[in-house]
């Protein structure tokens, strides 16, 4: 069997710019970075693609073999579950496989730069001030039903 991961929603949101992911898990307050080879990997979580086709992915676009591409994405996943900002697949049909150029790849191979998730917590406290969190399903700017009595 070939796992595949998704982005933790709603608690997780992300957006890819020129290679490089923007992470924000809204229940810690915590944002994350991943640039190049871990902007690569999280482009194709975000697309629901397979473990062995974000290897084989990996590997067209980095001088690494295909055991140091597998350990590299394996490790990269390991610290992505550790944050709870992914989680294994739910089923459903498998997605369409993508290639380099639909999550901004080249087909040049470029030097390989290990996958480094940053870590940010110094707007911790804003982000879990921020009233959206107190909303339910409707969103802002419905407030939550109150459980105090």
């Amino acid at each position: 069997m070939d796992p595949a991961y998704q982005i933790n929603a709603p608690a997780v949101v992300s957006e890819v710019i020129e290679g490089e992911a923007i992470v924000m898990h809204l229940k810690s307050g915590k944002y994350f970075s991943a640039a190049s080879s871990g902007g690569l990997i999280w482009a194709c979580i975000e697309r629901s693609q397979p473990i062995s086709h974000v290897v084989e992915l990996f590997f067209a676009q980095y001088t690494v073999t295909v055991d140091q591409a597998k350990a590299a994405v394996d490790g990269f996943i390991a610290e992505l579950l550790a944050h709870e900002l992914i989680r294994p697949m739910d089923g459903g049909e498998p997605a369409t496989k993508v290639s380099l150029s639909d999550i901004g790849g080249s087909t040049t191979r470029h030097t390989y730069l290990a996958p480094v998730l940053n870590v940010y917590s110094d707007m911790q406290d804003l982000l879990l001030l921020d009233p959206i969190h107190d909303v339910d399903e409707a969103g802002w700017p419905t407030p939550a039903a109150s459980t105090k009595t």
